[in-house]
């Protein structure tokens, strides 16, 4: 009897400790990741395709042009706030900036259609190995 007690008491304490152990890293965590961006920001998304977006992010009073795909980011461009607004025209909209932005720079246009290509190469390898 005294043993089955103390194996009891030995469960309930395993529980206990369990169960504390949980609430502490709930509480540690939520502390250390809960946070919601002191330092970064996403100002916009622009989807291109299923799979792939534009970001604008900003970042320490810079504002970055990133591409993502579902493999990876990919960086297009960096922007003061001037740039991108301007404080006469309230109503930007994200694609205004960015043809506006794609207009007075080949280079980002060409950026942004070498990341389509090869999306469009990714999506027809994927779907001829589905076949």
């Amino acid at each position: 009897m005294e043993l089955g007690f103390r194996i009891v008491l030995a469960l309930v304490a395993i529980c206990f400790l369990i169960y504390i152990t949980y609430y502490v890293l709930r509480i540690v965590n939520k502390k250390m990741f809960g946070r919601k961006g002191e330092f970064l920001k996403v100002i916009d998304l622009l989807p291109l395709s299923q799979d792939s977006m534009l970001v604008l992010v900003e970042v320490g009073g810079k504002i970055l042009l990133l591409g993502k795909t579902q493999k990876n980011i990919t960086f297009l461009k960096e922007f003061t706030k001037d740039q991108l607004f301007n404080f006469e025209e309230q109503e930007h909209s994200f694609k205004k900036i960015i043809d506006n932005q794609m207009n007075s720079s080949f280079e980002l246009k060409d950026k942004v259609l070498n990341l389509y290509n090869l999306i469009k190469d990714i999506e027809g390898k994927e779907d001829d190995e589905k076949k």
